[in-house]
């Protein structure tokens, strides 16, 4: 290249300067070295940071066979600094070394024609074929991020000072487009990285049973930090263990049979939380012989990865393991960190997931063996409550006719024993009644026997059976219908014992002397019946539970009282069984109303206006 063409370095440099694409900008720098500055071959090396070395990148103008053996050619970064500290500084960035006499051609990488290694310099500024120019590229901090070395000079000669000044201004422009151009590939390559990251933490996300989970782990994690093997360990800090939960190589089963405690490498990261890298594992005392390796010869480079939780205590360790020839550099440390971030939630999520699947499997386990209990209960109780009726019918039959005299005459005082041991009586077989149709409630034994039924005339006949109580407690009980209400279609002995229920509830809930209303009128073609008291009423945090089996709300009463909790229970679901519902309303102190509906016998509804009305006092409760 001619002196004079200082234009010509300025169109490369500003085409140059345009390029982002790293490699392209690296092929077009040797090819202008080689073309339009006069060299016939040129080397480019760049600095790779996670190896700390100068690998060549590309070259020009070699023969094939050259280019081949170089591939992959690296200088360390003290190299490169001694071989610059031996040259000649003659600019900036450009350092010339002179080989020295009889030099041996056999310390050099690469030479274009070998066959003049050993011919003397003819003239002081001929170019000797072992000499070597340096143009050095830099950041802007001044760090020298790569070099190139223009070789054979087509000219002969050493460069003039004017194809350095020349080279100068190339290499300092071309400083900034391989800064520029790195600093995009190296942005392209974060964001490519970052969607790959979110993607996998959508990955990682799934639902998963653990091994799953530490598989999907292993494989995304090798997607940004290559591995040879691979080890997972979870912490038990109760126990201070280290517990191996997955592991692939040759030596899976080894790995996963080392149960130990919280010591070695493994221990040291899950206790500080840090990312620890190690060299070689040979040379390093913290890495522990796993029993059945001590004889393994060839050691490993290591990444041990802390896996934190939420809280920020370690959940786990992982632990990758590579040739130490493939030591683990930076920019995979950096990606190691945010993934196993990622990694821990999901392995907290799926140990929370097993735990979840035991404690549903033991749940379920305790509830069908509960099934079972409660099956063999209702069994039993209707078969204690079969046995018991018909004793009971025996006693209450025999104690009747005694005290109506039929075996003698009955002193008053006896008189009045027999009457309470016939409500006493009476009592039990109500009980024993209750627990048989709770058993063929559960079992689907019930059976209806439906016919017409006049509720109202139902209802007289229970409140003759509540007559002695309702006398005692001194209540007022208003009857808003007169003797007859639309028919519905029922099972007429258990609309008995559903009205029956419900007046002996108000009776027994309600102080001396308190009030009872019974109304009915005609809802969605339904009789819909109620009992209102002003009695004490029901608290509110029962009220959810008050239809429940077995369920008694606080009260003050007792148990004295002949009260199991069955009642409404089985009132409620009679109801059902006949298409009717049943509901309340209740405040503590003030009082209740319970109602339930069943659905009129076809026809009857005709009626209604006339029955309901017939009564000139009613009034519904709200």
């Amino acid at each position: 290249m001619r002196e004079d063409k200082l234009e010509r370095t300025l169109e490369l440099t500003t085409s140059i300067l345009s390029m982002r694409d790293l490699n392209a900008l690296m092929r077009k720098i040797v090819d202008s070295v080689t073309d339009d500055f006069g060299f016939e071959g040129c080397d480019l090396f760049l600095l790779d940071e996670g190896k700390n070395e100068y690998v060549l990148m590309t070259t020009q103008g070699f023969p094939q066979s050259i280019t081949d053996r170089v591939e992959g050619y690296s200088k360390s970064i003290r190299t490169v600094k001694d071989q610059l500290s031996e040259a000649e500084r003659v600019g900036r960035f450009t350092y010339l070394y002179k080989s020295k006499p009889g030099e041996n051609g056999s310390n050099y990488y690469s030479v274009l024609h070998p066959e003049r290694a050993k011919l003397p310099r003819a003239q002081e500024d001929d170019w000797h074929e072992l000499d070597v120019l340096y143009v050095t590229f830099e950041d802007p901090e001044g760090n020298i991020i790569g070099f190139m070395e223009p070789d054979g000079p087509r000219s002969g000669k050493l460069p003039s000072p004017s194809l350095v000044t020349n080279l100068e201004i190339f290499a300092s422009l071309a400083s900034i487009a391989i800064f520029n151009a790195s600093t995009v590939e190296e942005l392209g390559s974060s964001v490519k990285k970052l969607k790959a990251m979110l993607a996998t933490t959508a990955v990682l996300q799934q639902p998963g049973d653990l091994r799953t989970t530490l598989q999907t782990i292993a494989e995304k994690l090798f997607d940004f930090v290559p591995f040879d093997e691979i080890s997972v360990y979870v912490t038990d800090w109760d126990k201070n263990l280290l517990v191996p939960v997955y592991a692939t190589g040759q030596y899976a089963d080894e790995i996963m049979a080392d149960i130990g405690p919280m010591t070695g490498l493994a221990g040291t990261v899950a206790r500080s939380g840090n990312v620890e890298i190690v060299k070689n594992s040979d040379e390093d005392d913290r890495v522990e012989d796993i029993p059945g390796l001590e004889d393994i010869e060839e050691g490993s480079t290591i990444m041990a990865i802390p896996l934190k939780g939420k809280s920020g205590v370690a959940e786990g360790v992982l632990e990758l393991y590579r040739d130490p020839n493939r030591r683990f550099t930076h920019e995979e440390y950096e990606l190691a960190e945010p993934f196993a971030t990622h990694a821990a939630i999901a392995l907290e999520n799926a140990k929370l997931r097993d735990e979840l699947q035991e404690n549903l499997e033991s749940v379920q386990k305790a509830y069908e063996e509960m099934k079972g209990l409660d099956k063999m209960k209702d069994s039993l109780v209707d078969t204690i409550s079969h046995e018991i009726r018909t004793p009971l019918t025996t006693i209450f039959g025999y104690v009747e006719m005694a005290s109506v005299g039929m075996y003698g005459d009955i002193p008053p005082k006896m008189k009045e024993k027999f009457d309470t041991m016939l409500l006493q009586v009476r009592r039990v077989n109500q009980l024993v009644s209750a627990m048989l149709e709770l058993s063929r409630l559960q079992n689907e034994d019930l059976k209806l026997e439906l016919e017409p039924v006049n509720v109202a005339m139902v209802t007289r006949e229970v409140l003759r059976d509540l007559e002695h109580e309702v006398a005692n407690n001194k209540h007022i009980v208003t009857v808003l219908f007169g003797n007859s209400l639309p028919i519905v279609q029922a099972d007429r002995l258990r609309i008995h014992d559903v009205v029956e229920n419900l007046l002996s509830n108000a009776v027994k809930y309600t102080n001396p002397g308190g009030k009872i209303d019974i109304g009915a009128d005609i809802v969605d073609g339904k009789l819909h019946c109620w009992v209102k008291d002003n009695g004490i009423g029901i608290p509110a945090e029962d009220q959810k539970r008050i239809f429940d089996r077995f369920f008694i709300a606080e009260s003050g009463l007792t148990r004295a009282d002949n009260r199991v909790g069955i009642g409404l229970h089985i009132s409620r679901e009679m109801v059902r069984r006949h298409g009717g519902e049943m509901w309340f309303e209740s405040r503590k102190g003030v009082g209740s109303t319970f109602h339930f509906t069943i659905p009129l016998k076809p026809g009857s509804a005709r009626k209604e206006t006339a029955i309901i009305n017939s009564k000139a006092n009613r009034t519904r409760p709200h």
